[in-house]
């Protein structure tokens, strides 16, 4: 294990260089990674490419934009590659962009962005909604060197990652160094033998009484979760079982646009969070993604 704080100028460079060496190396494992549904879906640990680095040679690294081709993140000072962006990551990616970007003008829809959520935690959500004249923080309380507020709303899309990395995230995503209100995220399960496939949607919101435990847990696939997906929800994620819900929970199929039980209603009044006047006029009280748009472009990737 190394370790590294805030290194000389001349020091960075060879830093940053053994960096996208590792960066290699861990799109090589995630691609070799033989998915089939179960433990590791449920628990799979990011690759460590290194560990006690500061938020500025973090920063520094991210700031020369580098080309890697994994998603990364900074977690409690460790640096960890955790996803590859493949096809079926980036049209959930596109789709959920497109449903936001349609449903509001006074809404900003960001792709991948670093986030800095506490003093040696940089995250990257896969989506950052922000409304349009969010109140402007003190540089020191901003969501990067950009010296912009926070986006109200992050999402993650896990494909290789796992829900329990996913989960793991809300702890960062509400700490009290940030101001976002909602993470919303996606799990995309591997296909089973006859075609199947699972697919789990998690919200949570800041102002749950309990902001670490999801306040909708949904099933929404062709398939019910596996039981080690249940047994970890229920079991270490403290998720009650009332709230896991849909495909093998007692819910419809998801086969059809507007169905009631896979729209997921984002309280608008926590989307327009920080904004002078509050929810503009004529906003509904709640902003609902319909899942089954999520899986219907899942299903049908060529």
């Amino acid at each position: 294990m190394s370790t590294h704080h805030s290194p000389p100028q001349n020091k960075n460079q060879e830093l940053y260089s053994m960096w996208c060496s590792k960066f290699d190396l861990a799109r090589y494992r995630l691609l070799s990674i033989k998915r089939q549904e179960g433990r590791e879906e449920v628990k799979r640990r990011g690759i460590v490419i290194d560990r006690e680095i500061s938020l500025e040679t973090y920063l520094g690294f991210c700031d020369k934009e580098p080309r890697i081709s994994v998603k990364y993140r900074l977690a409690d000072g460790t640096i960890e590659a955790y996803e590859m962006p493949v096809d079926l990551h980036a049209v959930v990616q596109a789709k959920l962009i497109g449903i936001v970007d349609n449903w509001n003008d006074q809404l900003q829809v960001f792709g991948e962005l670093d986030i800095i959520v506490g003093s040696r935690m940089v995250y990257r959500p896969d989506i950052s909604i922000r409304p349009r004249n969010r109140q402007r923080p003190q540089a020191s309380q901003a969501v990067n060197s950009s010296g912009h507020p926070y986006p109200t709303l992050v999402v993650e899309i896990g494909n290789t990652e796992s829900v329990r990395s996913l989960h793991d995230l809300v702890i960062g995503y509400f700490s009290p160094r940030n101001t976002i209100q909602i993470y919303f995220a996606i799990k995309l399960f591997p296909p089973r033998r006859d075609n199947s496939v699972a697919l789990l949607a998690l919200l949570y919101l800041r102002n749950n009484p309990n902001p670490t435990i999801t306040v909708i847990a949904k099933s929404f696939g062709t398939a019910p979760l596996h039981i080690s997906t249940q047994n970890y929800l229920q079991n270490t994620a403290n998720v009650p079982v009332n709230t896991i819900t849909g495909v093998g929970y007692g819910g419809v199929p998801c086969d059809g646009a507007n169905l009631q039980d896979y729209q997921i209603a984002i309280p608008t009044i926590l989307l327009f969070n920080g904004v002078p006047g509050g929810v503009p006029n004529g906003v509904p009280a709640n902003f609902n993604i319909d899942l089954w748009r999520l899986q219907d472009a899942i299903l049908n990737l060529d």
